[in-house]
């Protein structure tokens, strides 16, 4: 704009001098554009710091409840305080103020349907309804607030404790802390032993040490994946080991259970047997006694009846019969009249000796072989084993080299060739 006037006052009077009035006119016009372009430069180049979280807890979030507003469950609604609550408190307001509102006054059989809501920040009061509630204006600045926050790109500046508003922009190795430029000047000189590097120095410095230290990583721990694979596969074959020799024990001590079983069953019948004898004694003796019972219940019930009948012929008849009856001695039960019971023992004989030898019953025993075989080139080498799966070695390092000595863990019964023994 004054480069414009200054055109059209030298096409108008090129030659003229300017007047007082024209000259300050012209130098307002001139500090007019100074402030608007400093104002845009301005405009252009602001940024805010603020602290988010205070900012979100302040202004974004419900006073009562705390939670974040929203859309849907917890839309900020502006009271004619111009405070603002969620939807959800303000409901939850009115509904306190109506329950009390209906203790103080029995007369009332439901509830309010106008009450008195007071703002919890200055306390100004309105009445309203629950339908007026829902009705109140949503404030859609907080609305445009949270999707201004949500939508802005985020930095974060760290600031020197020491050198108020410096940014930190340098690493000091010798403290192994940041500093700011003004760090390096006074506390963290290079003449006091101090080696200062800014990031990006620090970064190209430290980062091909890491990733040569990854790549070393991942050469150990290719070593240690082959390693791992092999004991994985020792520890397989162990299994198949333990499964064989378990079959083996398990059927060995099959045999000797179905032995003690059929010995077991034979001892039982025998026992049932020699019990069952001396029942059926008894049983003989039984009968005989109730076979002698029912024939004097029959002589009592002969006499009782002629009894009844009185006649004499009948009468004289009966006693010529059991004139002359004498009780007869009771069957003779040896173990009652002379108290002799029979006792059935078990002889165990051998027990103790058999006992002995079960205890100690069976070993295992284990021996060493080799597995890896040796391979030209030193890499891991593959070799079957005795189950036919394969072994994998790496026979360059001498910590895993194949031994061929042999060891037992019991010198008893233990041979290359016979790799379980049992004790007998």
């Amino acid at each position: 704009m004054a480069s414009a006037i200054a055109e059209s006052s030298k096409v108008v009077s090129p030659i003229r001098k300017r007047t007082a009035s024209e000259e300050e006119t012209l130098q307002s016009l001139r500090t007019e554009f100074d402030f608007q372009q400093k104002q845009k430069l301005l405009k252009d180049n602001r940024s805010i710091l603020v602290d988010e979280e205070s900012f979100i807890e302040t202004f974004l979030k419900c006073l009562i409840c705390r939670e974040l507003y929203d859309d849907a469950i917890h839309p900020p609604k502006l009271l004619h305080c111009h405070h603002s609550l969620c939807l959800q408190c303000i409901l939850l307001i009115f509904q306190k103020e109506a329950e009390y509102r209906t203790s103080l006054t029995p007369a009332y059989s439901e509830l309010p349907t106008a009450v008195t809501v007071i703002c919890p920040t200055c306390r100004t009061n309105f009445i309203t309804t629950q339908d007026g509630i829902r009705e109140l204006p949503t404030d859609h600045r907080i609305i445009q607030l949270i999707d201004f926050v949500s939508h802005t790109e985020r930095y974060t500046t760290d600031f020197c404790p020491l050198h108020k508003f410096q940014p930190i922009n340098f690493f000091c190795e010798r403290c192994t802390t940041y500093v700011c430029r003004d760090c390096t000047i006074v506390d963290h000189q290079e003449a006091l032993g101090h080696t200062v590097v800014d990031f990006e120095g620090a970064i190209k410095k430290y980062i091909p040490i890491l990733d040569k230290a990854i790549k070393e990583m991942d050469s150990e721990k290719d070593a240690i994946k082959t390693k791992h694979k092999a004991v994985e596969d020792a520890i397989e074959n162990l299994d198949k080991e333990e499964n064989q020799v378990s079959d083996e024990i398990k059927e060995t001590f099959a045999k000797l259970k179905k032995i003690l079983e059929e010995r077991e069953q034979e001892v039982l019948q025998m026992a049932k047997r020699e019990v069952g004898n001396e029942k059926t004694k008894l049983k003989e003796k039984l009968s005989e006694m109730e076979k002698r019972t029912e024939e004097l219940d029959q002589n009592i019930n002969e006499i009782e009846k002629t009894k009844e009948d009185g006649k004499l012929e009948t009468l004289y008849r009966t006693s010529r019969t059991y004139s002359g009856y004498r009780s007869e001695p009771v069957v003779k039960v040896r173990e009652v009249d002379e108290g002799v019971v029979a006792k059935f023992s078990f002889n165990s004989r051998d027990e103790n000796t058999l006992a002995n030898k079960l205890q100690n019953f069976g070993d295992v025993s284990s021996y060493t072989e080799s597995v890896y075989t040796r391979s030209t080139s030193g890499r891991p080498a593959l070799s079957e084993d005795r189950y036919g799966g394969s072994r994998y070695s790496t026979l360059s390092d001498s910590r895993y080299s194949s031994s061929t000595t042999s060891s037992s863990y019991s010198s008893r019964y233990s041979s290359p060739y016979n790799r379980y023994s049992y004790r007998t």
